[in-house]
């Protein structure tokens, strides 16, 4: 099976990383004829851009990423962007069973994705000690998901308590004020998907 290798460095080449183009454009919630109509290029150029078939001007590496509200260096490949690995990793069943150690944290959150700073799903088994809450609502962009695997959890979405027991899930945008509560009496787990990476 052919593996898809990073883009070659050619000498004046700007050499960026077209999967997180690709994720900052959906996360606005562009589709390529909007980002093009933005930033002036045709659709095919982009699309080329997000598949890393192509080098974009500085120019235009400029003006995509302030239409995307994003830094310059953050659709750039950096040092360390590419393991030798097969881009597989496997997770031993004690890294989603463990608990979060000290039960005096009364929210917690054991990290298991990004591996590295390049990641763009961020995952983690969130821990809510009985009768504890998030302090403040959050808001920013992306999507969110929680499987509750333990306990019951209350996510306050706009000020809307959504109960989700044990075995049972929610997803939402995350551009809602949203917060996390434990109303239950024993310890709330969750695991906790959202992107982009926001902690």
């Amino acid at each position: 099976m052919n593996k898809t290798a990073p883009p070659t460095k050619q000498a004046g080449a700007i050499v960026h990383h077209g999967t997180r183009l690709r994720h900052a454009r959906l996360v606005k919630g562009y589709t390529l004829k909007q980002l093009s109509d933005i930033v002036d290029c045709s659709e095919s150029m982009l699309s080329k851009l997000e598949n890393s078939r192509l080098s974009p001007s500085l120019a235009m590496l400029h003006r995509i990423a302030a239409a995307l509200d994003v830094a310059v260096t953050d659709l750039l490949i950096q040092d360390g962007d590419y393991s030798p690995s097969d881009g597989v990793t496997l997770f031993p069943p004690d890294r989603f069973m463990a608990s979060a150690g000290d039960d005096s944290v009364q929210v917690a959150f054991s990290r298991i994705l990004p591996l590295s700073r390049t990641g763009l799903l961020q995952v983690n088994i969130l821990h809510i000690q009985p009768g504890a809450e998030q302090s403040r609502s959050l808001t920013h962009e992306g999507e969110e998901f929680l499987f509750v695997m333990e306990g019951t959890l209350d996510v306050i979405i706009e000020d809307r308590v959504h109960r989700v027991s044990a075995e049972s899930g929610i997803h939402f945008t995350s551009t809602l004020m949203h917060r996390y509560a434990n109303n239950g009496d024993t310890v709330a787990r969750a695991f906790w998907v959202n992107t982009p990476p926001t902690m």
